[in-house]
């Protein structure tokens, strides 16, 4: 466990642990095993405050998601104690019950150019599989079940997790698997380009998105929040000839060649040696 000094020390939490294995990484572990990691809305707004932090955070690069236990990642909202504690049926399913930045505080978030991983460990159901189309890069044990069975229970997966189905995959694949709400392997996501990597089991999950992890803070920092930002340009806007404006005329794309890490880059290249990155002002 690394000792890191916070500009502002982590949120208190009571539905995840937060640990840093190593030197400006975050892993963000669900821990409510006994309903296989389901989330309550306080859970929501806690995660919600967790990503935050991590977005302001300087001394964190990249942060990892995944949850406690050997059985789920995440298997969607805890229906069954908000039906318990709500009067009204339509309370537990309506947006305005969610922070603005959607389930577990990524469905919906839009604003982090940092790098987050899934690091899916076992069932990834419903809200978690919209964390999962959330994250950038993915990571799944071989037994992993992903899908979206809210049209089973006359719900719809409205947190984000529809709009970014359809582009990651296409209309035809969306529709197939919205429609059905049908269960899917590890391996079929990987070949519709929905996980990057398969690993053989839960216990693998968490080595190999720190190998994935150690590999990305070698890189700068501004670097890397440039590149996510041009590609979510990419995905967001209506041409590549506008994501590419948006992308060259940002507040990002202004500041970043007068960045020390810019000069860093360039510098350690004609010196032939390893650049030393700073945490990133952008």
């Amino acid at each position: 466990m690394e000792s890191i000094n916070f500009n502002v020390p982590p949120p208190k939490t009571e539905y995840c642990l937060l640990t840093f294995p190593l030197s400006r990484v975050l892993i963000v572990t669900i821990n409510l095993p006994k309903k296989l990691n389901a989330l309550t809305f306080p859970a929501h707004f806690e995660l919600d405050e967790v990503f935050n932090w991590y977005n302001k955070e300087p001394e964190l690069w990249v942060a990892i998601i995944t949850g406690a236990g050997n059985k789920a990642f995440c298997v969607g909202q805890d229906l069954g104690s908000e039906l318990a504690s709500n009067e009204k049926d339509e309370d537990v399913i309506t947006l305005k019950n969610f922070p603005t930045s959607g389930f577990a505080g990524l469905s919906r978030r839009v604003d982090c150019l940092k790098p987050i991983i899934a690091a899916v460990n076992g069932f990834a159901i419903g809200g978690g599989m919209e964390i999962v189309l959330a994250c950038d890069i993915v990571v799944a044990a071989e037994n992993s079940i992903f899908s979206l069975p809210e049209v089973k229970r006359g719900l719809a997966a409205v947190n984000g997790g529809l709009t970014r189905l359809v582009r990651f995959i296409g209309y035809q694949r969306a529709c197939e698997l919205t429609f059905t709400g049908q269960n899917i392997s590890a391996k079929r996501c990987k070949e519709l380009g929905l996980v990057n990597i398969i690993v053989p089991t839960y216990k693998d999950v968490i080595p190999a998105t720190l190998e994935i992890a150690s590999k990305i803070i070698e890189n700068s920092p501004d670097a890397i929040k440039y590149s996510k930002q041009g590609i979510l340009y990419s995905l967001e806007s209506p041409s590549l000839t506008e994501a590419e404006r948006k992308h060259f005329t940002s507040d990002i794309g202004k500041k970043f060649y007068s960045q020390d890490n810019f000069k860093e880059g360039i510098l350690s290249f004609k010196e032939k040696r390893k650049p030393k990155w700073k945490n990133s002002k952008l």
